[in-house]
């Protein structure tokens, strides 16, 4: 179980009570969200912490399986929840934040393949891809093969294991995987697994935050949707982001 670290902001500088607090739950998603020795760690949590603290709020982040944290996500048991990937499809119980972090889907090939995607999914037909869900990606794949003679999704429970079963062939010769490519190139240096290559992109898109819609108002998401912002417009987000070699959203609603 993940542990819970708060930040609080300074005296003075709530634009909400005071008294305002978020308890955000976080998926591990390394380079976005992680634990460190038990601390919280990673852009998505600076970010938070930096909209938090110029708002003068109290919030707080735990980092726990995906299932379990976007189940109390959508129960209401917390705040918020990320990552949530935009634009949203499928996230109707939560107010959406801007997005802060750019990020790409890939379609990843084992060596001896010769795919090159390049958004025609008829090239997909026949092959098995791996992907973990639920997820963004999940969703993502879905409705890239919709309707794709012989093709089949393998649904795991983390991208960890995703990429290791296309490194093993468990996916067949022609198999593939699709996942988020800053997390697929990290898990791949750390797995030191060899033989597998990026095959084309499927989507391009943002991380966010969401808030559960019954316990934060809409007024509230806006003011933490204004905090985001502004942080990004005065290059903060980019700032903080530049350690971990990922690139801010565009400042826009």
């Amino acid at each position: 179980m993940g542990k819970r670290w708060a930040v609080a902001g300074l005296a003075g500088m709530a634009t909400l009570a005071s008294a305002t607090e978020l308890r955000f739950v976080a998926e591990p998603l390394p380079p976005y969200s992680y634990e460190i020795e038990g601390r919280p760690a990673g852009p998505l949590v600076d970010v938070m912490q930096a909209a938090c603290l110029r708002l003068g709020w109290r919030c707080s982040v735990e980092v726990l399986p995906w299932r379990r944290a976007l189940r109390m996500g959508q129960a209401g048991e917390v705040e918020g929840v990320f990552a949530v990937v935009t634009p949203p499809t499928t996230r109707p119980k939560f107010h959406v934040s801007p997005p802060v972090i750019d990020a790409r889907y890939l379609l990843f090939a084992r060596g001896a393949s010769t795919l090159n995607f390049d958004g025609d999914n008829r090239s997909l037909a026949g092959r098995v891809i791996g992907v973990y869900g639920p997820s963004g990606a999940q969703d993502a794949l879905t409705a890239l093969i919709h309707e794709v003679p012989g093709a089949r999704a393998e649904i795991e429970t983390d991208n960890r294991t995703v990429l290791r079963k296309l490194a093993a062939g468990r996916y067949g010769e022609e198999g593939l995987a699709l996942a988020n490519e800053a997390v697929a190139q990290q898990l791949i240096r750390e797995d030191a697994l060899t033989g597998l290559r990026p095959a084309g992109e499927v989507k391009s898109f943002g991380y966010a935050y969401g808030l559960n819609k019954q316990r934060v108002d809409a007024a509230t998401a806006a003011t933490f949707a204004k905090a985001l912002l502004e942080l990004c417009r005065s290059g903060r987000t980019a700032e903080l982001l530049k350690p971990y070699g990922l690139s801010a959203s565009a400042c826009v609603r």
